[in-house]
């Protein structure tokens, strides 16, 4: 089985759309550069203005990122390991078939429980073809590698 990635996100991002991201962030950071220089020290800088000009530049930077790919939640499932990245602000977490003690299967929700941490991935009901994939394909990593599986349905 080759290393299978699912999107978590609520709609595919194409090439173009990262690439309007990226422009339009740009854009947005040149223009809040321009207003840091243009209203510093005029009659123009008060707290709204500032307050304006912050939200543009964090906005700027939040369209590049995401248009970068830094800020997709995807799942990896390969032969013996489990590459999940269900934070936007957190890094991907490695899991490897060693290190699972058991995974529990929800209605809507997947718990990978190692020895230390158990870790919840919230798969939504926008996409259920998808959630459905990612739980099947999750099975089949669990049984492939002997990892105890909790909260199926076994009559089926």
């Amino acid at each position: 089985m080759a290393d299978t990635r699912y999107s978590l996100e609520l709609h595919e991002n194409t090439r173009a759309e990262r690439v309007v991201r990226i422009a339009l962030g740009v854009v947005c950071l040149a223009g809040a550069i321009w207003f840091i220089f243009s209203i510093r020290g005029t009659a123009a800088s008060v707290g709204t203005a500032w307050i304006a000009t912050g939200f543009l530049l964090v906005f700027s930077l939040w369209l590049i990122a995401s248009g970068s790919g830094y800020t997709e939640r995807f799942i990896t499932i390969g032969d013996t390991k489990v590459i999940l990245k269900h934070n936007i602000y957190l890094p991907a977490m490695l899991f490897t078939s060693s290190s699972f003690k058991y995974v529990e299967f929800k209605a809507l929700s997947v718990d990978f429980c190692t020895g230390k941490k158990k870790v919840t991935l919230r798969l939504g009901n926008y996409y259920q073809e998808r959630s459905v994939a990612i739980m099947e394909a999750i099975e089949v990593f669990c049984t492939g590698n002997g990892i105890e599986v909790r909260g199926l349905d076994k009559e089926g």
